[in-house]
């Protein structure tokens, strides 16, 4: 019985193509699966917020149907809910920390009638018009460049029932 050198080596495994394949499969998957998880719970506390002011809305502020809801930031933090109640009649609630304010639709400018008015005051297009809230009231902001020399943003504010101009903010560039 002869001993070769070979004979006491043990030859190290190979993994097969297809496993590999099947390995980073596997991780892509799970990787997928975690970012997937990692987007739920950073928005979560938004989604439940927002859940939570479309119930008030429809317990409080008397709505059936819901159109829109928004959250405004500026001074405080308030839901404003769009929607139609149990006669189709459509309102805005504003859900602000110390109670609702509700105004039916007919009574304020809608979002196309207020961009007809800001239309026929400033030239360019707004990057954003949103219901909100401003100096105690409802109020509509519009987001839009402005151009003095070099190109800036101004933040609008203006009433929500008539349209009266409010206040402007010019942001700066840097």
């Amino acid at each position: 019985m002869s001993l070769s050198r070979s004979a006491g080596k043990r030859s190290v495994p190979r993994i097969s193509p297809g496993r590999w394949f099947i390995l980073i499969a596997g991780f892509v998957l799970f990787a997928i699966v975690c970012f997937v998880l990692f987007i739920r719970s950073a928005d979560s506390d938004y989604r439940r917020a927002e859940e939570q002011a479309i119930r008030i809305a429809k317990t409080e502020g008397g709505l059936k149907d819901i159109d829109e809801t928004v959250r405004h930031t500026w001074d405080e933090t308030v839901w404003i809910v769009s929607g139609k109640d149990a006669e189709g009649e459509a309102w805005t609630v504003f859900q602000r920390q110390d109670g609702i304010v509700r105004l039916k639709a007919s009574e304020h400018l809608s979002e196309e009638q207020m961009l007809e008015k800001f239309a026929q005051s400033h030239g360019g297009e707004p990057i954003r018009v949103m219901p909100g809230w401003f100096k105690d009231g409802p109020a509509w902001e519009i987001r839009y460049w402005r151009e003095q020399g070099e190109e800036h943003q101004s933040l609008d504010f203006y009433s929500f029932t008539d349209g009266a101009m409010l206040k402007t903010y010019v942001l700066s560039s840097s």
